[in-house]
């Protein structure tokens, strides 16, 4: 299934241009036009599914095998210090285009290009349980 309006589909038939990195039968990987820093590449289903709750099992699955392709050749060929692998899921978490896809962002040392700051809060006992007895299936 594909998204008339989708950009990411549009990639994938051709009508919009990108500079793709791979490609298989089920996957693209291209560069990113708005780069975090060089290199970032976004890897994208070429099917159309909205976030991770919606792309099949065994798609996802070969679709990271991809990314580890592409993350491993980034980091040899562009000898990078390291890379994050992002993917965002609905508009809180940051989502824009309501396409399936997976972020590739070299990294150096001391590159400031971003960062993720993770509240160092321990949870109380009393929360932790909270939460388990609400995700327990």
């Amino acid at each position: 299934m594909k998204s008339e309006d989708c950009i990411f589909c549009k990639i994938t038939r051709r009508e919009i241009p990108s500079k793709i990195v791979y490609e298989n039968n089920l996957n693209l990987a291209f560069l990113d036009i708005s780069p975090i820093s060089k290199g970032h590449t976004i890897v994208i289903p070429k099917n159309h599914y909205s976030t991770l709750e919606d792309i099949p099992d065994n798609e996802l699955t070969e679709l990271y095998k991809v990314v580890k392709k592409i993350a491993t050749m980034i980091h040899e060929k562009l000898q990078i210090d390291g890379y994050n692998i992002l993917q965002n899921n609905f508009t809180a978490a940051g989502q824009v285009i309501k396409h399936f896809h997976v972020h590739i962002i070299p990294r150096n040392f001391d590159d400031d290009k971003f960062r993720v700051k993770i509240p160092r809060n321990q949870a109380t006992e009393v929360d932790l349980n909270n939460v388990l007895n609400k995700l327990e299936l």
